[in-house]
């Protein structure tokens, strides 16, 4: 593929995926979304799991695994480690991070550091915020950063991202924060009656993503088909590290749309529309 030709589909991959997100080239390990789960750290059962990519390294084995197969969207990501002798590998300095690798240009996308679960498990959550591109750079990377011996090593793991059906990341230009990403982790089909909803908010700040708090997230409802909404709906209050729950309702099967709305002060800051989609059954 000749440079022209490459230039040209990187702006228009930047326009149409990015919704206008400024990527640079290099990735920032410094101020990310805190823990979602309160609840004890569990070791995880590998069959409850999707096994997404594996390497080795200076004799450990590497091998990541998620909650689903990987979109562009909100995923909580689990990394197993074991030594030359299959036995647990356990570091209290261990690390990761996604990036995606463009070809021209890099950036990356709002993530938990993880916790360490035992048995050479760790798990952390964080939000691919485009697919990969074919013929545009390698894509999304897990870099796993590991100190032995006094020596820190950083370990690339390709990360295969498709792009999502139903978009549950979106973004938005701001009053006071630039541009903000928005996924709402509800599955893309529900069963019809009342759901708790869960968004993690992030703010892109040159290439950090940190975690955004603050905002109330109003919440209305509307059924295309119907050309009605729901009542009973609980607009997401912030809980503290870029997360904020709420209740919705959704009264009947078929197809919704959920609107959101961002709300700072009094006033509404969003610049942009955003809108989920969700399929309901009874």
């Amino acid at each position: 593929m000749n440079l022209s030709k490459q230039v040209f589909q990187f702006l228009v991959a930047l326009s149409v995926v990015l919704s206008a997100i400024a990527c640079t080239e290099q990735n920032s390990q410094k101020k990310h979304v805190g823990a979602h789960d309160a609840t004890t750290p569990a070791i995880p059962d590998e069959s409850d799991l999707i096994a997404i990519a594996d390497t080795a390294y200076n004799g450990l084995t590497f091998k990541v695994y998620a909650d689903a197969k990987l979109y562009n969207k909100y995923h909580t990501v689990y990394l197993q480690v074991r030594d030359k002798d299959g036995k647990p590998f356990n570091s209290s300095s261990l690390d990761y991070y996604p990036q995606m690798d463009m070809g021209l240009m890099k950036h990356g996308g709002p993530f938990e550091h993880p916790v360490a679960l035992g048995e050479g498990w760790y798990r952390g959550a964080m939000v691919f915020i485009m697919a990969d591109i074919p013929d545009m750079g390698p894509g999304w990377h897990l870099y796993t950063i590991l100190e032995t011996e006094g020596k820190k090593d950083t370990i690339a793991i390709k990360l295969p991202v498709s792009a999502a059906k139903t978009m549950r990341t979106m973004s938005s230009g701001t009053r006071d924060d630039s541009r903000v990403f928005i996924s709402n982790l509800l599955p893309d089909t529900l069963k019809q009656g009342k759901h708790p909803i869960k968004f993690l908010m992030s703010r892109m700040e040159h290439h950090d993503f940190p975690p955004l708090d603050g905002y109330l997230i109003k919440l209305k409802t509307n059924m295309p088909a119907m050309g009605h909404g729901s009542s009973g709906n609980k607009d997401a209050e912030s809980i503290g590290q870029g997360y904020y729950e709420g209740e919705i309702n959704f009264s009947m099967a078929g197809q919704w749309e959920i609107i959101v709305e961002l709300w700072k002060d009094g006033k509404k800051a969003n610049q942009d529309d955003i809108k989920y989609q969700v399929y309901i059954f009874k």
